[in-house]
């Protein structure tokens, strides 16, 4: 099992945004690979936000020079990895994962949680058919944990 668990949620002022600490954790016998490229998939819902630091879909009509494979972090078994985010209002994203350029949610009480990726092998297999791209496989590898929410003041 693999779980998250945001330790940390502050808000800054100067400049606006905030930061988050979250510890990944493997209660497992074996080892796992985080996904560990740093980049964000931002959902939000409400008053609800998700940080992404998962492989998602690329988003429809994206042409990227080839999906790739994730960069990983292995996490020994009872091992944890600690990871900090910072956040800037804007918070710029990347349009290969966000349908949106940028984050600015409006002032307020928000539950933010954190979903990271993870897989049992080092690497996604290679694709299996001719002309397959690596995004099935790197999905199809991939497996996800959530945090429980926590409060955020944006």
């Amino acid at each position: 099992m693999v779980t998250v668990e945001i330790v940390a949620a502050e808000r800054r002022t100067d400049p606006p945004g905030a930061e988050l600490r979250y510890v990944v954790r493997a209660a497992r016998d074996a080892p796992v690979w985080v996904v560990d490229d740093g980049w964000l998939v931002w959902s939000q819902r409400g008053r609800r936000i998700e940080l992404g630091f998962q492989r998602a879909p690329l988003r429809p009509g994206v042409e990227p020079f080839g999906y790739f494979d994730p960069r990983v972090a292995e996490l020994e078994p009872g091992g944890e990895l600690a990871r900090t985010v910072t956040l800037s209002w804007p918070q710029r994203l990347d349009g290969m994962w966000n349908a949106q350029d940028e984050a600015a949610p409006a002032p307020g009480e928000y539950e933010v949680v954190v979903r990271v990726g993870y897989g049992e092998s080092e690497a996604p297999p290679p694709p299996t058919r001719v002309g397959e791209g690596v995004e099935a496989p790197v999905l199809g590898w991939q497996r996800e944990a959530v945090s429980e929410p926590v409060a955020l003041t944006v």
